[in-house]
């Protein structure tokens, strides 16, 4: 009777044992170092492989086999990280078990550690202000890499170089994302990162300064546009994106370029530069000024044969002239003109006025000199290569219509028609 009592007792004490033991169903790893802290990246990169090993070993165990069995579970637990961790060694493991079971690892690198970095651009054949746009980009390049190399086990980047790049890729494709990066690391106590960036298409191919001086003549700037052409030709090369990313860094160089030449120096000149971006890219340089408009050129004009009032002009078809104008205030403009006729040796001075509406409407009176005829005219832009003319002879009674269209800075091409004839005019501006 006694000895069915004690085992009874047994087998109720057996029960009630299973019944306080539980299955894991999730392993928590917490990882410190031993020595210096281990950069987060790498951090992760451990608490996954040690994660995996946990997983692997703890999940659905019972938690009072794995308490009872601490010691054995440690060293098996050990054994395969230290086997799976290349530049770690484990220093120390503690393993709460139960349904969450932790593992609190602390590890220890051996072997020699990376102490420095040294990050190197290969921009390829960018010019110099690619160059300096693009490294103005990656000016947090260096403690970024450090901060995700230096303190690692050189060993450790056997295992680690295809992570480190891939998070340093995503880095540089924040920074730079119109370029393609490609990395070489080589470890070592001091290591070598090595960063080759290749721009993506498109790319810029020519550039091109397009100067429009209505107020002085445009022969005085061309040293000017040399030099912005020079300077600006760097940009050649560079993606599009890039280039529209930095448009208004570009503007504002632009602008102090310009206000250190000389002819803007010199005649108190404002100059408003805007950029037109894409494969041929497009400097505009807008030339104003608030007192004066000088302006010189000449004219052929081809097929006319005019001989209104018993006059033949056909021997009077080169003109060379120059405009030297007075402004008041932002619409007013007094002026002289003075045509020279090389074929006859004719002059004709005019004197005269014209209001301006706007940027693109003109309407003008002008008194001309060889003939002592009064003339009034309008003129408007359509756009910035168009343009229609119209003058009324007051004292002849006669009427011309011009269209004039802008082929360069330099040259236009107008074809007018008047009562008595129609002609085609070829106009340079110096």
């Amino acid at each position: 009777m006694i000895r069915s009592y004690l085992l009874a007792g047994l087998v109720f004490l057996m029960g009630a044992g299973n019944a306080l033991a539980a299955p894991v169903t999730h392993v928590t790893v917490q990882l410190t170092s031993a020595e210096a802290p281990i950069p987060l990246l790498v951090q992760k990169r451990i608490a996954a492989s040690i994660q995996t090993v946990g997983n692997h070993v703890f999940l659905d165990k019972d938690d009072a086999e794995i308490n009872a069995s601490a010691d054995s579970y440690k060293r098996v637990v050990d054994d395969i990280i230290n086997r799976v961790l290349i530049g770690y060694t484990v220093d120390d493991i503690n393993i709460s078990a139960g349904p969450d079971t932790i593992m609190a690892v602390r590890v220890r690198p051996w072997g020699d550690t990376i102490h420095t970095v040294n990050v190197t651009v290969d921009y390829g054949s960018l010019p110099s202000m690619g160059v300096q746009m693009a490294a103005g980009d990656l000016h947090d390049i260096q403690p970024m890499v450090e901060n995700l190399l230096i303190g690692l086990p050189v060993d450790s980047l056997d295992w680690a170089n295809g992570v480190v790049k891939s998070v340093l890729e995503n880095e540089l494709i924040g920074m730079l994302p119109e370029f393609y990066p490609h990395i070489v690391i080589t470890p070592g106590i001091h290591t070598e990162v090595q960063i080759y960036l290749m721009p993506q298409l498109p790319v810029i191919r020519n550039v091109n300064v397009i100067l429009d001086a209505e107020n002085l003549p445009k022969v005085i700037f061309l040293n000017t546009r040399k030099n912005i052409e020079q300077k600006y030709a760097g940009l050649e090369g560079l993606p599009i994106t890039f280039v529209r990313r930095h448009e208004r860094d570009i503007l504002t160089d632009l602008q102090k370029t310009i206000a250190k030449q000389w002819v803007i120096k010199q005649y108190k000149l404002r100059v408003i530069p805007t950029v037109a971006i894409g494969e041929n890219l497009e400097i505009h340089l807008k030339s104003e000024t608030d007192f004066y408009d000088i302006q010189a050129g000449a004219y052929i004009d081809m097929n006319r044969n005019d001989k209104y009032h018993n006059r033949n002009i056909s021997d009077e078809h080169t003109v060379i002239m120059a405009h030297v104008g007075r402004k008041v205030g932002q619409h007013h403009e007094f002026f002289t003109e003075v045509e020279f006729k090389p074929s006859s040796v004719k002059w004709d001075f005019i004197p005269g006025y014209f209001y301006r509406w706007g940027k693109t409407t003109t309407l003008g009176y002008q008194f001309e000199t060889e003939d002592t005829s009064n003339h009034l005219w309008l003129k408007q832009n359509l756009g910035s290569r168009w343009g229609i003319r119209y003058d009324r002879d007051l004292t002849n009674r006669d009427n011309e219509f011009g269209l004039s269209y802008k082929l360069h800075e330099y040259v236009s091409l107008e074809y007018i028609v008047s009562d008595h004839d129609r002609w085609l005019r070829v106009i340079g501006y110096l």
